[in-house]
């Protein structure tokens, strides 16, 4: 997802949602979710490591996050679409959607 708002939250909430979520799905050992500053970075570890990093943007009433750069392992280009989807779930389980 390139970019994506969540109401009623706060950023470090949203990144606790989001390891249970993980958790419950057994993608723990895989992936990590961080607030560092003003960015959320996504961390996907596994026979290589891909990093998602979005900027966070406060609008009063949750955030929103906005996809700034992407580094991808050569060795997950084959599974981009796969990764990108369950992804993708675990930010609608925890109520995000897309911009």
């Amino acid at each position: 997802m390139r970019a994506f708002r969540v109401p009623g939250t706060s950023p470090q909430r949203f990144v606790e949602q989001v390891e249970r979520e993980i958790d419950s799905r057994n993608f723990a050992d895989i992936v990590a979710v961080a607030v560092k500053g003003n960015r959320l970075v996504v961390t996907f570890s596994w026979m290589g490591t891909s990093t998602l990093e979005y900027r966070l943007d406060d609008d009063g009433e949750g955030f929103s996050a906005h996809l700034e750069r992407r580094r991808m392992s050569p060795f997950h280009a084959p599974f981009k679409a796969g990764f990108d989807e369950r992804f993708e779930q675990v930010l609608a389980a925890v109520g995000a959607s897309s911009l």
